[in-house]
């Protein structure tokens, strides 16, 4: 949203949006031990579990657009698969996508925009550690400009209204009138989610807040047709990775008026490989694909951005989602005094590099060209490697403290051992055989009262001990699965 007027004249005037499809990524925490009761809420709310084996799914959700499952599984490396396309909703350990086909239509009302919309279908992904993630179709109508598609994107995705533009939006569905894009949310799509998220975590007042993630907007997928023969400037695809579209005077604006500044935008989040035709445009708000093509490839490409494109991007996001998660939960930890959270901590950093992080996704040239754009945009590679250098950290720490521990416990058992050893088998051992002569015990000497109060202790000491440890490991065994998955 601009909240300034801008002279540039590089942007490219009267440039009309043929076709415009938007998709609306927002991630929230699961509250913990509910994710099963989630996922029979969802069926039972008409949510459909997503199957690649399920062909009558490939043009269900989409508003007409069909996306092949074949192309999708063949895309992705083949370690990939079972954890972005899990075979049954049973599965936690991979990500569980569960879709709602809506087809509703509502007109999106603001000081710059007044357009009728149409949802077409909602998704909930569910992911390991705990990650939630909601995904919005639209459409929007054929007669927009390209400057309209960008400020709805732009106005849309706010949850929470900040500036004055936002607060004068409304959106209206059927006999009710929303000012406030989470409760058209809430109230229209899916009231279910409001009793699984977990808010108890997050330090704000935005429904689904992560505590470590700017979250009051949603992501942009979008994918903008132009006519035939189109040509679109570099400041238009800025405009597209920044979703510039109107400033307060309801004016077209580019947020930026250096053109060296743009030229270097460009070069970093721009894929241009069909260029002048096809571009993909990658930022830390919107993954675009603006495109002058017609017929057949233009219904691929759309297919894509619903379908290679999508779990592509939504991959790069989990990623980010979950990096962050995991260096938050490492600055809340004492580490003299969170010793279970620290060894949690150390097993999900271990589970997540494992099982879940891998440098390629897919075995195209173009789609591994265009993840590394992703990736650098998101800064993946710097956050994955902060989070190994915490690994080290913390198990550096805890070899320390645990070999602290050990020197302690060694120095106990050896006063109890030398003291055993010394009174123990030679002064009131025989008492001990058989029958215990209780009676005994008042006429013991000195020592004899020190090698028994040793005794006795030390095996109660040991058996404390050993229900403390068994106690401990079902407790952090039970941790461990409820944390991760």
């Amino acid at each position: 949203m601009g909240d300034f007027q801008e002279k540039n004249h590089q942007m490219t005037e009267g440039l009309r949006a043929k076709r415009s499809t938007l998709q609306f990524i927002f991630p929230f925490m699961l509250e913990e031990n509910k994710t099963k009761k989630f996922v029979d809420r969802l069926v039972k709310d008409h949510f459909t579990f997503f199957q690649l084996k399920n062909m009558d799914q490939q043009d269900k959700f989409y508003g007409g657009v069909k996306v092949n499952h074949r192309m999708l599984e063949k895309y992705f490396l083949p370690n990939i698969e079972p954890i972005l396309f899990p075979s049954n909703m049973e599965d936690k350990q991979g990500i569980r996508r569960f879709t709602k086909s809506v087809e509703l239509t509502s007109t999106f009302r603001s000081p710059s925009l007044h357009t009728d919309f149409t949802i077409h279908s909602f998704d909930i992904f569910l992911c390991p550690f705990h990650i939630g993630i909601m995904n919005i179709r639209v459409s929007l109508p054929e007669d927009l400009s390209y400057t309209d598609a960008l400020y709805f994107a732009d106005t849309f995705r706010v949850m929470e209204p900040i500036v004055e533009d936002e607060e004068n939006t409304t959106i209206a569905s059927g006999n009710a009138s929303y000012s406030k894009v989470k409760d058209f949310i809430f109230n229209e799509l899916t009231p279910v989610m409001k009793d699984f998220i977990d808010q108890h975590k997050a330090d704000s007042s935005y429904f689904g807040s992560l505590p470590f993630f700017i979250d009051e907007r949603m992501y942009v997928i979008g994918y903008i047709s132009l006519p035939e023969g189109s040509k679109v400037s570099k400041a238009d695809l800025h405009r597209a990775g920044q979703l510039n579209g109107y400033d307060r005077g309801g004016k077209p604006f580019v947020g930026a008026t250096n053109p060296d500044y743009i030229e270097r935008y460009y070069r970093k989040n721009v894929y241009d490989r069909w260029a002048d035709e096809t571009y993909y445009v990658a930022s830390e708000y919107s993954f675009f694909c603006v495109t002058s093509a017609k017929d057949k490839l233009e219904e691929l490409l759309v297919s894509q951005m619903f379908g290679q494109h999508y779990y592509g991007l939504l991959l790069c996001f989990y990623y980010k989602i979950v990096l962050l998660k995991l260096t938050h939960e490492h600055s809340k930890i004492d580490i003299e005094k969170d010793q279970d959270q620290t060894e949690l901590l150390i097993v999900m950093i271990t589970e997540f590099s494992a099982k879940y992080h891998f440098p390629e996704v897919n075995s195209t040239t173009s789609g591994k060209e265009i993840f590394h754009i992703v990736k650098a945009v998101f800064d993946l590679d710097r956050l994955y490697e902060d989070v190994k250098k915490t690994l080290s950290s913390l198990y550096q720490n805890q070899d320390q403290m645990a070999t602290n521990r050990n020197n302690y416990l060694l120095q106990i058992l050896t006063i109890y051992t030398v003291i055993s050893g010394i009174y123990g088998m030679n002064l009131v051992i025989e008492d001990w055989k058989g029958k215990i002569g209780w009676a005994k015990i008042p006429d013991y000497s000195f020592f004899e009262l020190i090698s028994l109060f040793v005794a006795l202790s030390g095996i109660i000491i040991s058996a404390i001990l050993g229900i403390i440890s068994l106690k401990n490991w079902l407790k952090e065994k039970r941790s461990r699965q409820n944390r991760i998955f």
